[in-house]
């Protein structure tokens, strides 16, 4: 039975969606968690379906994953965590990227070359709080995350300069508690990158709906995205659209590991 729900406020108790490898010790253990096996995404805009299964080893922590695009193979991804201090991401047994981890294994720093790279902050709770782009030599400031309750509740852009606020995004949720970690509030914009935790703990809630605009405009225009959600017979999200100000749509469907 799927049953269909879209959010009117904060009226309706949720479930949960993508996977958490790290959990938060405050989460209820009496709820059972799931962990995602694939997650595909799709959108007018994109021009095709992108796709993802993931692999876990016996303690449940994430060891690769398979991309697709359009049933296509996009790559065989898989991390190493054989060195300390790093996360080494390989695809297709070639190297991909190595980041520097912190002792909660949170990306500290990816690089994009010898000279430039992210550089992530996080708060004494282990949520994302900034993100700098380094490049010229200088730590410039990109994002800064406001949380509250274990929710992050807003992400201020900022410009080049890491001074002049550019975009803010404002983030209301839902009662129900996001019981499998999805990261719908994160500053890497990706499906892959926050499966596992490598970015900082998820917000505790699902989200209802966000705002975003630019305050250096005379007249303030706020824009708005609304999320709805569909639920399979053990209440796991198997379809999220988000509904954008425009009214066109971007979804996203999930499998899970029954065990």
């Amino acid at each position: 039975m799927k049953k269909n729900l879209y959010f009117l406020g904060l009226a309706v108790l949720l479930s949960a969606a993508v996977v958490s490898c790290n959990k938060d010790d405050e989460d209820d253990d009496s709820v059972k968690s799931y962990l995602v096996k694939t997650i595909s995404f799709e959108a007018e805009w994109a021009g095709g379906v992108q796709a993802y299964e993931f692999l876990y080893d016996a303690n449940k922590r994430i060891t690769g994953f398979e991309r697709t695009w359009d049933g296509g193979d996009d790559g065989t991804f898989a991390y190493d965590y054989s060195v300390a201090n790093k996360l080494i991401l390989t695809k297709d047994d070639d190297d991909y990227a190595e980041y520097e981890v912190n002792a909660a294994g949170y990306i500290t720093k990816e690089p994009w070359s010898e000279s430039e790279w992210f550089r992530g902050e996080y708060d004494a709770n282990g949520y994302l709080s900034k993100v700098y782009e380094h490049w010229d030599d200088v730590d410039h400031l990109k994002y800064e995350m406001t949380i509250t309750n274990g929710n992050i509740t807003k992400i201020t852009t900022y410009d080049d300069d890491g001074v002049t606020v550019r975009r803010i995004k404002e983030f209301t949720y839902t009662i129900g508690d996001n019981v499998n970690g999805l990261h719908q509030a994160n500053a890497t914009d990706s499906d892959w990158k926050t499966v596992g935790n490598f970015y900082g703990k998820p917000s505790k809630k699902l989200v209802d709906y966000f705002e975003y605009w630019d305050p250096r405009e005379a007249t303030i225009v706020k824009s708005r995205s609304s999320l709805s959600y569909d639920f399979d017979e053990m209440d796991r999200p198997v379809k999220v659209t988000k509904t954008l100000a425009d009214m066109s749509t971007e979804v996203w469907n999930y499998s899970y590991y029954e065990e």
